[in-house]
C-alpha cells in the first residue's frame, strides 16, 4: 500500500539525479504523490513562496492558493487520472500573506501499469507578465502624454565643465532653479562621476558631437534621472575647444515604456493563447505564434481575413450582429465559438474580444484572444453525465429516472397510453459478494445492466436504483397485457449463467410492476407501488412477477 501512495522509488531515484538541475531552473518544481500532497519541491518554488521545503512536504496545494482559485485547483486535481497534461493560472499566497499570479503546468505521473500515482509540474511567477498586461492597455496613452509635456533642457559649460547657461526647464529635469546650477561643475549633477568621462569620451569618438547619448543625472531629491542628450564641442576662432553645449531630455519614463513595450511584445509572442490584433472592422492585422500552433495556419494565411473566419459564432448572421453591436456599445464581447484547424478538425474555443481606443476615444484596433476549451468542455460533459448516471453501471440514476418518468406521464396524458414501472431486486446478491468478492459483484451488476438494456426498447429507461435494485420505465405502452411476458423475459435473461473471473455466477430476481394510471399518477406513487409489488412477489413461492390481474 505504501508503494501506491508515493511516487515509485525508482522514479524518485531518477528525480534525485536531476535534483541539482531542477534546483537551478528558473521555475518552481514540484511532485505530488498519490494522495495529491507535495512529495518534492525545488529551491526556486520555496523562494517564490517565501517558504521552507518543510512547509510544502506532506501538504496539499490548496494551502498555497487563494480562496478564489481553489475550485479550479480542485477540478485540476480531480482530473489527474484522466488528463495527462494540465495548465492553469492561480493567485498564489506567500508565507507573509501577500499574493501573486502563477502559471502551473503539470503532467500526470503513472506507474508501469499505467495507474496514476501523482503529478509532476512547474510553477512560473507571472508577476512581471501581469504588470505588463496591465501596462499594455495604458502604455500608448501614457507615452503620448509624456511626449506632449516634455521640453528639452538647454545647457552650456566651459572647457573645465563649469555651467555657464541653463534653460528654465532644468527645474523640471533636475529640480533646481536656473540660478542654482550656474557656476557649478557639471560633474556634480552626474549620478556617478565616471559617467561624465564616458560622455566626453563619446564626444571625442564622435568627432566632436553625439546624438541620443544616454547617461544618468542626479535629481535634487537624490533620485536617478536617465537623460538622452544631443551635444557638441564649442570651438573658439582658433579651433580650440572652449566648452560643450547641448540639450538634455528626461527619458526615464520613455526608457520604462520601451521596456514595457518590449515585454509586451515578448508576452504577445510567448502567450499560450492565440492572440489576434484586428482593425475596428475585425480584419486581422497580426497574430502571435500560438495562433499558428493552434490552427496550423501562418500569419500570412490570417492577415487581411475576417476574424470571424477563424471563430464561428453560434447563430450565424444573427450571432455576428449581436457581437458587433456589443463591440459598438460596450467595446467588448466574450463567448463560446467554434474554430477549425487546417486539417479540417473543428474544436470549441472561448473568444474574448476588446476594443482599443485612442486618446479621443476613437476605436483603432481590437484584441482577440482564442482559448481552446476542448478539455474544459469534455470535463464539463463528464461531470454532467455523472450527475445523472450511476458511476458503476453508467445507467441513468434516480434523478434522471424521475425526469424521464414525469415527461412520459405528460405524454401519456395526451396520447391516452400507459406507462409501466418495473422494480427489480436481485435475490441473494450478497452471496455473490461473499463467494466471489466485491470486484466480481460489481462486474455482475454491470452485466445485469447490460442484459436489461438488451431486453427493452431504446425509448425505455433502465435505472440502477441503488445496491442490487434496478428500475425499468416502459413508456408509451398501447397494451399492458404484454407486461407478464416482458417480466418473464427479463427474469429468463438474468437467469442465464454469467462467466466471471471467479467462476460461473447465476442470478435470480424478483420483479414488481406498477402501471400508470391505474397504480399511480406520478413518479413517486408508481415507484412505491412497484416496490411493494416486488416485495409481494419475493414472498410468493414461485417468485413470479406480481401484475394486476386485469392488466395481465
Amino acid at each position: 500500500m505504501q508503494a501506491q501512495k508515493t511516487v515509485d522509488s525508482e522514479d524518485m531515484e531518477e528525480l534525485a539525479r536531476y535534483r541539482d538541475a531542477i534546483n537551478e531552473v528558473g521555475d518552481g518544481f514540484f511532485v505530488l504523490d498519490v494522495e495529491r500532497r507535495f512529495a518534492e519541491v525545488n529551491a526556486e518554488l520555496c523562494r517564490m513562496f517565501g517558504r521552507m521545503p518543510a512547509d510544502f512536504i506532506g501538504h496539499t496545494p490548496f494551502e498555497f492558493v487563494s480562496e478564489a482559485g481553489r475550485p479550479l485547483l480542485r477540478e485540476m486535481m480531480e482530473s489527474i487520472p484522466s488528463t495527462e497534461r494540465r495548465r492553469s493560472r492561480y493567485e498564489a499566497v506567500r508565507a507573509d500573506g501577500s499574493t501573486f499570479p502563477i502559471l502551473v503546468r503539470a503532467v500526470t505521473h503513472r506507474d508501469r501499469a499505467g495507474v496514476a500515482q501523482g503529478s509532476v509540474g512547474f510553477v512560473t511567477d507571472l508577476s512581471e507578465i501581469a504588470r505588463a498586461e496591465q501596462a499594455i492597455a495604458t502604455s500608448q496613452e501614457e507615452l503620448a502624454a509624456i511626449l506632449d509635456n516634455m521640453q528639452d533642457t538647454y545647457y552650456r559649460a566651459d572647457q573645465s565643465g563649469i555651467l555657464l547657461r541653463a534653460s528654465k526647464s532644468v527645474q523640471r529635469l533636475l529640480g533646481y532653479e536656473e540660478h542654482e546650477v550656474l557656476g557649478r561643475d557639471v560633474v556634480n549633477f552626474y549620478f556617478q562621476p565616471e559617467e561624465r568621462k564616458q560622455f566626453l569620451g563619446a564626444l571625442h569618438a564622435g568627432g566632436g558631437s553625439v546624438s541620443h547619448f544616454e547617461t544618468r543625472l542626479r535629481h535634487r531629491d537624490g533620485r536617478e534621472v536617465l537623460v538622452s542628450t544631443n551635444a557638441h564641442f564649442v570651438y573658439d576662432a582658433a579651433g580650440s575647444v572652449i566648452g560643450v553645449e547641448g540639450t538634455a531630455r528626461d527619458v526615464t519614463d520613455l526608457h520604462k515604456a520601451r521596456e514595457e513595450s518590449r515585454l509586451a511584445a515578448q508576452v504577445f509572442r510567448s502567450a499560450t493563447e492565440a492572440i489576434l490584433i484586428t482593425d475596428p472592422e475585425l480584419a486581422v492585422i497580426s497574430v502571435n505564434p500560438a495562433f499558428a500552433d493552434m490552427l496550423g495556419l501562418t500569419g500570412r494565411d490570417a492577415i487581411g481575413r475576417p476574424l470571424l473566419a477563424f471563430a464561428l459564432i453560434d447563430g450565424g448572421n444573427a450571432g455576428e450582429r449581436e457581437l458587433r453591436n456589443a463591440m459598438l456599445v460596450r467595446g467588448q464581447w466574450s463567448g463560446e465559438v467554434w474554430s477549425r484547424r487546417r486539417n479540417g478538425i473543428g474544436f470549441p474555443c472561448w473568444l474574448s474580444l476588446s476594443t482599443v481606443r485612442d486618446e479621443k476615444g476613437v476605436a483603432t484596433h481590437c484584441v482577440a484572444i482564442l482559448s481552446d476549451i476542448t478539455e474544459r468542455k469534455a470535463t464539463q460533459a463528464r461531470f454532467e453525465f455523472l450527475a445523472h448516471h450511476d458511476p458503476l453501471t453508467l445507467l441513468p440514476n434516480r434523478l434522471l429516472l424521475r425526469d424521464r418518468v414525469e415527461q412520459s406521464i405528460s405524454r401519456a396524458e395526451r396520447s391516452q397510453t400507459a406507462i409501466a414501472v418495473l422494480f427489480l431486486d436481485l435475490d441473494n446478491f450478497k452471496r455473490v459478494n461473499d463467494d466471489f468478492g466485491h470486484q466480481t459483484g460489481d462486474a455482475v451488476l454491470r452485466e445485469v445492466g447490460r442484459r436489461l438494456l438488451g431486453c427493452v426498447r431504446n425509448t425505455d429507461t433502465v435505472c440502477r436504483h441503488g445496491g442490487d435494485e434496478f428500475v425499468i420505465a416502459l413508456t408509451d405502452l398501447n397494451d399492458p397485457a404484454y407486461l407478464p411476458e416482458i417480466a418473464t423475459k427479463l427474469k429468463h435473461e438474468l437467469q442465464l449463467p454469467m462467466r466471471m473471473q471467479g467462476g460461473e455466477v447465476r442470478i435470480e430476481c424478483s420483479i414488481g410492476v406498477a402501471v400508470y394510471p391505474r397504480d399511480g399518477r406520478d413518479h413517486d406513487a408508481l415507484l412505491a407501488h412497484a416496490d411493494a409489488s416486488m416485495y409481494a412477489a419475493k414472498r410468493r413461492p414461485d417468485s413470479q412477477p406480481l401484475v394486476p390481474q386485469d392488466e395481465a
